[in-house]
């Protein structure tokens, strides 16, 4: 069996992860109305610290819009891998909130707020200016003594920050960070 089939398992270079984030905060509108439909969604879209990912929630009384479509504008905003606007990376760090939504009693249907949805993402967020983030390593490198002046200079030349190094007489540990676009092949 196993001569019928024949698996490639050499790996090439990795790819670097970039992500973007919010630049500032800016109000999303998204209007869908063909015919005999209507939905209309506002988001306040925010920057948010370093690691906090993405966050929804409503902001918005339930008189205002009626619960289950405000839960329904909610699990759209769940269910889709929003995107920033510089080189279309994955959005993190950045605040969603439903901040106003109007419906018809007559002519809405759910997916009509889908639709409503992903627009006003997409017009906050080519508002709100996406930031690219790069991704940075975490390293520690332990070499021979006498080869840690020649490291350290690899590493401020790839922009990175250094640590002091620790020493045992044999070996140099050096702990610090460098962007992984530059490190990735050292």
């Amino acid at each position: 069996i196993h001569d019928r089939f024949s698996i490639d398992c050499t790996l090439g270079a990795g790819r670097i992860l970039y992500k973007e984030k919010a630049k500032q905060a800016s109000v999303g509108v998204g209007h869908f109305e063909p015919l005999r439909h209507y939905a209309e969604v506002q988001l306040l879209i925010e920057p948010q610290p370093k690691g906090t990912g993405l966050i929804f929630e409503a902001a918005l009384p339930e008189n205002a819009l009626d619960i289950n479509w405000q839960r329904l504008i909610l699990t759209h905003l769940y269910e889709k891998d929003h995107r920033g606007t510089l080189i279309g990376a994955m959005l993190t760090d950045t605040k969603i909130t439903l901040i106003a939504g109007k419906a018809h009693q007559k002519h809405t249907e759910g997916g009509d707020f889908r639709e409503a949805t992903l627009r006003a993402v997409r017009h906050g967020l080519m508002r709100a200016k996406s930031v690219l983030l790069e991704p940075w390593y975490n390293y520690e490198i332990t070499v021979p003594c006498e080869n840690i002046g020649r490291v350290m200079s690899d590493i401020q030349s790839m922009c990175g920050t250094l640590g002091v190094p620790d020493s045992d007489g044999v070996e140099s540990t050096l702990c610090g960070t460098a962007p992984v676009s530059k490190m990735m092949s050292y």
